[in-house]
């Protein structure tokens, strides 16, 4: 397996397709492909390099040669009872509960996940509610700007922020409080939210939320409510040695003992496994609509076709995951390379965020992290004062940085991410507002997205041309 040699766009193709693309995430990560020079440092996309070239590429990618006849043919649309086997005993091992097989679905990455748990809760007879055009999503804020994808665009429902504190002791900390707050209010509205999303370890804050947190949203949730709890766990292996949170799984609550019916979990391999490119992502629900949705039906009364036809875990990825899945490790010891990569993994992410954390603090430049917490693969920056400030002469950003669809930002957050992506800088930053942070100057830096020495000079690069604001 080798590495592609960029054939760069027209101008005038690039151009074109960034006016096209709303999400900024992705238009960032088609501009650092296609437009930007090769001095330019994407940080803003979560994406995670650091098992590939340690031993991910040498262990399983080297290995395989021909792809057997059976997967260029016609396979199971959310997964073969062989991979969900094997899905299910990696989950086993990290939520921390035994998985069954049978209540895991695959499908073409946790967004289409979403997508489907969505469309199945608006199906017939799902436990609690049938959700309609217009119900609510609950989301802390920030939050990954994909969920507005996911449930507003063909679902049809409406994604609320759950503001979290930005200033104080108390800031960017999830509390019951502020979700029964914005809850009351959309019910007095004649609004009552109809899902709460929790993403945890979160994106972008990085942290794990507490078993005792989590008991007391899911227990208010599930019975004070009518509401269905998504659980997205997607960097659940993101986990720091130096964190004294330790990462609780939605199935591993005593809710989930009473509540199954109500409580969905999505996961896939693009972040802690560094497979972004590849769209795969897993439902896991013991909800009979979620199963009719993902599976299909037969009952003559509300026959349907598996959703994930249209969004399928397809022959190709079978292949290639199943083979990661079976991978040995070296050694004697038999274990999996799965196991095996997960343990280096830690190592890798505790260094890389070490190195990190060290650039950011000489260089002084502030962020949203107390000892103790998680960080997943991202630090929250925190440039508030130097929102307003302008470099003395500083001319607009180039063309191509100009391009891109930073519509809806505040003005003066805009400013500065398009001149730390701009030369000589050329390192780009995902802006809060972007993820609905409720105050300007925060960003996203994905750590985990270049080699450690990468990030390092990335971070000393925007420290240059951070000090030559006034």
């Amino acid at each position: 397996m080798t590495d592609d040699t960029r054939t760069l766009a027209s101008p005038e193709a690039a151009a074109e397709l960034l006016g096209r693309l709303p999400d900024l995430e992705q238009a960032l990560a088609y501009y650092h492909q296609e437009v930007a020079s090769p001095e330019a440092v994407n940080l803003s996309v979560a994406e995670n390099v650091l098992l590939y070239h340690h031993s991910m590429k040498k262990k399983v990618f080297d290995n395989i040669r021909l792809l057997p006849e059976r997967y260029i043919q016609y396979i199971a649309s959310a997964g073969t009872p062989e991979l969900r086997g094997q899905v299910a005993a990696l989950l086993t091992l990290a939520l921390g509960a035994k998985v069954e097989a049978d209540h895991v679905f695959g499908v073409a990455g946790v967004s289409s996940a979403l997508e489907c748990i969505a469309f199945a809760l608006k199906g017939p007879d799902p436990v609690g509610p049938r959700l309609k055009d217009g119900d609510e999503v609950l989301l802390p804020a920030p939050y990954w700007q994909g969920f507005n994808w996911s449930f507003e665009e063909r679902p049809k429902l409406k994604c609320v922020p759950v503001q979290l504190p930005t200033t104080g002791a108390d800031r960017y900390r999830l509390t019951l409080a502020l979700i029964k707050d914005t809850y009351e209010a959309r019910k007095a509205a004649g609004r009552a939210p109809r899902l709460l999303v929790l993403t945890n370890p979160h994106n972008p804050l990085g942290v794990n939320y507490s078993r005792a947190l989590l008991d007391e949203i899911y227990t208010w949730a599930l019975t004070k409510t009518d509401m269905h709890i998504i659980s997205d766990e997607i960097y659940c292996h993101s986990q720091l040695d130096s964190s004294t949170t330790n990462f609780t799984s939605a199935v591993a609550l005593e809710a989930y003992r009473t509540h199954a019916d109500r409580i969905h979990v999505v996961w896939g391999f693009a972040k802690d496994f560094g497979l972004s490119g590849f769209r795969t992502g897993f439902v896991l629900s013991k909800n009979a609509a979620v199963r009719r949705t993902m599976l299909g039906g037969t009952d003559e009364a509300e026959t349907t076709h598996p959703l994930p036809w249209f969004s399928p875990f397809d022959s190709l990825k079978t292949f290639v995951i199943q083979y990661l899945l079976s991978a040995p490790a070296d050694g004697p010891s038999g274990e999996l390379y799965t196991t095996y990569a997960m343990r280096e993994y830690r190592a890798l992410l505790k260094t890389s965020f070490g190195k990190v954390k060290a650039a950011l603090d000489t260089a002084k430049i502030d962020y949203v992290h107390q000892p103790g917490d998680n960080a997943a693969q991202f630090f929250w920056v925190d440039l508030t004062k130097y929102l307003g400030k302008r470099r003395p002469g500083h001319a607009e950003a180039d063309e191509s940085v100009l391009a891109l669809p930073t519509g809806g930002l505040d003005t003066d957050e805009d400013w500065l991410f398009k001149y730390l992506a701009a030369e000589p800088t050329e390192v780009t930053l995902l802006p809060g507002g972007v993820m609905h942070n409720p105050a300007p100057g925060f960003f996203r830096l994905c750590y985990t997205a270049r080699q450690p020495e990468d990030v390092v000079d990335a971070v000393k690069r925007v420290a240059t041309a951070l000090a030559q604001l006034k």
